[in-house]
């Protein structure tokens, strides 16, 4: 999920796990692998991207430990009968992902989805633009990236990452990264690294939430109603998933 603790789970993965990630650091995409960095320079980020990673039998060629993609549905094509993958996701609150998402977008010079025209916007006129892309989750999840919503796609969005997803939650990562070593028996490379990351802020931006439960707060909500719900139900399956995952290490 986009702002949902991205950075921090990158430097994470690769400081603390010593886990080489999928990331296209120097164009185009490719199977060069970057030490340093703990990066592949495999591009996941578009379906067209996608394509080509599948190309090159990137998940066959064992040269990554984890694969980075937002495109949930495209993204896992990659894998294959004799390298399947297990998905886990951080998710966010919705709210807080729209605003994160809209005062970024008014700094980020260096995305193509840099807006600099959204400084003279407000949170509130942002999401009644006519062009507002509402419900990403529920969106990606289920590859219903234009028209309408309804419940049935909430149906398929709860059952996606009921089944297939390992969720984390970016309000709660000490809790997230304990599961997440649980499940994949990832070992810290030395004790405390993980904490330490958590500790830092990789987030320069500054800006200001809406009042929980005001009208802006109120609005963004409603405007994303199925996600608002798929996220409740995210933070059900976090705590059912951490007292399995506890059971398991007890037994």
């Amino acid at each position: 999920m986009p702002k949902a603790s991205g950075t921090t789970v990158k430097e994470v993965m690769s400081k603390c796990y010593n886990l080489i990630r999928t990331e296209m650091v120097d164009p185009p995409s490719s199977l060069d692998l970057f030490p340093e960095k703990k990066v592949l320079n495999v591009d996941l980020t578009t379906p067209e991207a996608i394509v080509v990673a599948r190309g090159y039998n990137v998940a066959d060629s064992k040269l990554a430990d984890v694969f980075i993609s937002q495109l949930a549905v495209e993204g896992s094509t990659v894998f294959t009968t004799y390298h399947m993958g297990r998905a886990f996701t951080i998710m966010r609150h919705p709210v807080i992902l729209a605003a994160s998402l809209f005062y970024y977008r008014r700094i980020a010079t260096w995305e193509p989805t840099y807006r600099p025209d959204f400084n003279d916007l407000t949170l509130q006129e942002y999401v009644e633009m006519p062009g507002y892309y509402d419900n990403w989750m529920v969106r990606m999840l289920t590859n219903a990236k234009l028209g309408g919503l309804n419940e049935g796609h909430l149906e398929i969005a709860k059952a996606v990452i009921k089944e297939k997803f390992i969720i984390g939650i970016s309000d709660h990562m000490d809790e997230t990264f304990r599961q997440l070593e649980s499940y994949f028996g990832w070992k810290e490379q030395e004790a405390g690294c993980v904490k330490s990351f958590l500790g830092a802020s990789f987030n320069k931006n500054k800006y200001e939430l809406p009042e929980r439960g005001g009208p802006v707060w109120n609005s963004i909500a409603e405007k994303n109603k199925f996600d608002m719900q798929l996220y409740y139900f995210a933070l059900e399956l976090f705590g059912e998933q951490g007292k399995k995952l506890r059971r398991t290490q007890v037994g």
